[in-house]
């Protein structure tokens, strides 16, 4: 059977890895050696319990190896970056979505990628786009506050947008001890004495503010509402340049929850 064909029947089997990257090339390398499709794709830290059969997948380095040194080979560089990036972006069903196209891209090759319109490859640009996006609006968005003489700033992303954003603040903040917290997807992004790790983190309990914290809130909201121009207020732009969601970690956004 050829790699494009399998897409096209849908086994009664699902997947059930690791929630990795390496994890989830595993499931491509049991998809394509067992010429097979499952009908899911699922992490073992968010999947539902249900009455279909599951395969569980076991993460194998080599294996994981293999299957990323052929995606630039056998596809295109363009294929790996687009792999990567839609793994961490929120597109429901990202792991079947990557599998099926990947499969295409075995059997097709690089023309894969620039088939935009192309039912299998048009999601998964949107939702890399949904990732850049995002990283862009965070890069202005994020409040950092003083924690003792840490500074941390929570943000909510739908995407895992840590990885892209962390060199930005790194960059900007090299000379400081800082840690960004993303609650959705319960991970920090640690800068410590010039060093950076992003750890999965749970159950989290910041330091105290530092004593003159609140005065410096107090004088960013004064900053911010002094130099909008009243007459010009336009809430619904103000939404689409600075979309609601992210208004419970913005300092100066607190007053109009």
């Amino acid at each position: 059977m050829a790699l494009a064909d399998i897409i096209k029947q849908t086994s009664d089997k699902g997947y059930l890895y690791d929630g990795g990257l390496a994890g989830f090339f595993c499931c491509v390398y049991e998809s394509v050696y067992q010429r097979e499709l499952p009908y899911g794709i699922y992490a073992k830290y968010s999947h539902e319990p249900c009455l279909l059969p599951l395969k569980h997948i076991y993460t194998d380095i080599s294996k994981a190896g293999k299957v990323r040194a052929s995606i630039p080979k056998k596809i295109s560089a363009r294929a790996l970056q687009m792999v990567e990036n839609v793994f961490l972006s929120c597109l429901e069903e990202r792991e079947l979505a990557l599998l099926r196209f990947l499969l295409l891209g075995y059997s097709e090759g690089s023309n894969i990628t620039k088939q935009w319109g192309r039912a299998e490859i048009a999601p998964l640009l949107a939702a890399e786009r949904h990732l850049w996006g995002e990283c862009h609006l965070l890069q202005g968005f994020v409040r950092f506050s003083d924690h003792q003489g840490v500074l941390i700033a929570v943000i909510s992303p739908k995407n895992y947008v840590l990885p892209y954003i962390a060199g930005h603040f790194i960059n900007r903040y090299s000379s400081e001890n800082f840690m960004i917290y993303d609650k959705t997807h319960q991970a920090a992004l640690i800068y410590h004495d010039r060093r950076q790790d992003i750890i999965p983190v749970q159950d989290i309990e910041f330091p105290a503010l530092a004593a003159e914290e609140e005065e410096y809130r107090e004088l960013w909201k004064c900053f911010y509402h002094t130099v909008a121009i009243e007459e010009r207020a336009n809430p619904r732009c103000r939404m689409t340049h600075m979309p609601k969601r992210y208004w419970e970690n913005m300092t100066e956004m607190h007053d109009l929850l």
